[in-house]
Parts: structure tokens; C-alpha cells; sequence
């Protein structure tokens, strides 16, 4: 059960956590997506996809103690307002997904 392959997708980590996750979009469509010309999607899903990095490292660093309770809460709350300021179609996407 240890090998190099034992992982956990953001996706799947994202989820778990009740963030979003990946929305429309994986890598492995990004390929197909630029021969289309679809670059707006890409940078959406480019986007979101660092949204939900930040927002599972915060609850790491709640995990390991380097952010209390409080912290945590405040940097959610950070990036579900500055979201929500957006004017983008995916930001208003994610936040709905987002319980």
C-alpha cells in the first residue's frame, strides 16, 4: 500500500473538504480545449484550480496547527468575498457550487 503512486487528487481533496473542486474542466482536457482555441476556458479552469489549492493548503495549515480556527475562517471568508466582487461568469459558478 506505500508506493509513488498513492495519492490524493485536489479534486477529490477539494470535495471531501466541501469546496468546489474542479468545475467543467480537468487536465486532461486542456489539450483538446487549446486546439479549439478555448483559451478562456483554460485560464477559468486555470484559476479555480488555484483557488482550490490555496483553500486546501489553509485547511492543511489548520491540520497541522499553524493556523488556529480562527485564522482559518478569516482567510475562507477572504477568498469567498474577493470571489464574490468578481463580475466573471466562473467565480459566480464556483461560489454557487461552493456549500
Amino acid at each position: 500500500m506505500y508506493s509513488g503512486r498513492a495519492n490524493a487528487p485536489l479534486d477529490d481533496l477539494a470535495k471531501l473538504i466541501g469546496f468546489p473542486g474542479k468545475l467543467g474542466m480537468d487536465g486532461s482536457k486542456v489539450w483538446e480545449a487549446y486546439q479549439q482555441g478555448k483559451l478562456a476556458e483554460i485560464r477559468n479552469y486555470c484559476e479555480t484550480d488555484v483557488v482550490n489549492t490555496y483553500l486546501v493548503f489553509a485547511r492543511f495549515l489548520l491540520m497541522r496547527g499553524q493556523f488556529s480556527k480562527a485564522r482559518y475562517e478569516q482567510e475562507i471568508e477572504l477568498v469567498r468575498s474577493n470571489l464574490a466582487k468578481s463580475s466573471e461568469a466562473h467565480w459566480a459558478e464556483y461560489l454557487a457550487a461552493w456549500k
